[in-house]
C-alpha cells in the first residue's frame, strides 16, 4: 500500500509540473509583448545594479543612486542614436550613387553567364548540343498537345470597379505603424521598469523571499541571487565582445576604405554577437556599404574573411572565457532554446533565450527536487 501511494505521489508531482510548464509557456506566447518588456526591464536592472551599489558606497540614497543611473544610460543612448542618426542621414543621401556599383554588378555577372555558355558550347560537340536541342524541342509539343483546350466559355460583360490607387506609403508603410506603435508603447515602459526595479529591489527581494515557506526562503535567497551573477556576467560579457569587436571592425573598416566605417563597424560588431545569426547578420552592413567604393569580387571576399575571421575568433576565444564560464549551458540546450523562444517572441527571443535558460538552470540547480534537470542543461 505504501508503495502505490508513493507511485502515486510520484505521477501526480511529475503531472503538476507538466501542467504548470505548459500553464508558464502558454502565458509567455499569449502575453509574450508584457513578458518580454518585463524580462528586457529585468535584464538592464540588473545590468545597472552594480553602478547603483557603487553610488550608494558614496551614502547615497538608492532612489536617488537609481535615478542618476537612469539618467546617464538614456543620456548615452540618446547620444549614440543621434550620433548614428547623422551618419545614416549621410549614407541615405548616397544611396542613388549605389545604383551604377549595382548596375555594373548585373553586368558582370551576365557577362560570366555568356562566358559559361561559349565554355560550354566550345566543350560539348556539336552533334551532342543538337541532340539536347532537339530533345527540347520534342517535349515542348507533347507537353502542348496534352492539354487540353479550355472550353468556351460565353462572353461576359466586363465588369468595371472604380479603384482607389494607393501609394508607397499607404500600401506598405500604414500597415505596419500598428506594429511600431505597438513596440514604441512597450518601449517607453523600460526606463520607468528599470528605474522601479532598481530603486525597489530591497523591497521587492524581501517580498519575494517572504512568499515562501521558512525552511525555503534561504534556498529563494540562493536561487535569486544565482540569477543575477549569472545574468550580470552574461549581460557585461556580452558587452565587452560586442564593444571590443566593434572597435576593430571599424579600425578595419577604416584601414580596407569601406565608406562609414564607424556606423559600419559598430553594426557589424553588435550583431555578431547574436547567437547562430550573428555571423551572416555581421557581413551584411560592411557588404553593402562596400558597393559605393568596391567594384571587384576579390575586394568583397576580402571582408567577408575578415569579418569571418572576427565572429569565429570571438566565438572560440572569448566567448568561452566571458560568457561561457557564468552560463553553464550546454550546446544542445542553447540550440533548443534559441528554436524555442526564437518560434515564441520572433528576433528578441533570440537574443533572451540564453539568459532565460540560463536562469531556469540556476533555479533548477538550487531546488533539491529539480537538481537532475539542471544537469540535463548543464555542461
Amino acid at each position: 500500500m505504501a508503495v502505490i501511494n508513493s507511485d502515486f505521489e510520484l505521477a501526480s508531482n511529475t503531472s503538476q509540473r507538466v501542467i504548470a510548464i505548459g500553464v508558464i509557456l502558454a502565458v509567455c506566447y499569449l502575453a509574450q509583448a508584457v513578458v518580454v518588456t518585463v524580462l528586457c526591464s529585468l535584464l538592464v536592472a540588473c545590468m545597472l545594479e552594480p553602478v547603483v551599489g557603487a553610488l550608494m558606497r558614496f551614502r547615497l540614497p538608492r532612489g536617488l543612486a537609481a535615478m542618476l543611473v537612469c539618467l546617464l544610460t538614456l543620456m548615452l543612448l540618446y547620444l549614440l542614436a543621434g550620433l548614428f542618426y547623422s551618419r545614416g542621414v549621410a549614407f541615405i543621401e548616397q544611396l542613388p550613387a549605389y545604383e551604377a556599383t549595382i548596375r555594373e554588378a548585373v553586368e558582370k555577372i551576365s557577362q560570366q553567364v555568356q562566358r559559361l555558355e561559349s565554355a560550354f558550347t566550345r566543350f560539348v560537340p556539336q552533334e551532342r548540343q543538337q541532340k539536347i536541342a532537339q530533345a527540347i524541342e520534342t517535349r515542348r509539343p507533347r507537353t502542348r498537345a496534352k492539354q487540353e483546350p479550355p472550353p468556351q466559355q460565353p462572353a461576359q460583360v466586363p465588369e468595371v470597379r472604380v479603384k482607389e490607387e494607393r501609394g508607397f506609403i499607404s500600401r506598405y508603410i500604414v500597415p505596419k505603424l500598428g506594429f511600431f506603435y505597438e513596440f514604441l508603447v512597450f518601449a517607453s515602459f523600460i526606463p520607468f521598469l528599470v528605474y522601479f526595479m532598481l530603486s525597489w529591489k530591497d523591497h521587492m527581494r524581501h517580498g519575494f523571499v517572504n512568499l515562501f515557506a521558512l525552511e525555503n526562503r534561504q534556498v529563494a535567497h540562493k536561487t535569486l541571487t544565482a540569477i543575477g551573477e549569472m545574468v550580470r556576467g552574461f549581460l557585461v560579457g556580452n558587452l565587452l565582445i560586442g564593444v571590443l569587436l566593434a572597435t576593430v571592425s571599424s579600425l578595419l573598416f577604416w584601414f580596407l576604405r569601406i565608406p562609414f566605417p564607424f556606423m559600419m563597424g559598430s553594426m557589424s560588431g553588435l550583431l555578431s554577437v547574436i547567437p547562430y545569426v550573428g555571423l551572416p547578420l555581421a557581413i551584411i552592413p560592411p557588404l553593402f556599404a562596400a558597393l559605393g567604393g568596391y567594384n571587384s569580387l576579390s575586394s568583397y571576399l576580402v571582408v567577408v574573411g575578415f569579418v569571418s575571421g572576427l565572429h569565429l575568433l570571438a566565438l572560440n576565444v572569448l566567448y568561452p572565457k566571458l560568457v561561457g564560464s557564468r552560463v553553464h549551458l550546454n550546446p544542445l540546450a542553447v540550440t533548443v532554446a534559441i528554436l524555442t523562444w526564437g518560434w515564441m517572441w520572433g528576433g528578441i527571443g533570440l537574443v533572451l533565450a540564453i539568459p532565460v535558460t540560463g536562469s531556469l538552470k540556476a533555479v533548477f540547480d538550487n531546488v533539491p527536487g529539480w537538481r537532475s534537470y539542471g544537469e540535463m542543461l548543464g555542461d
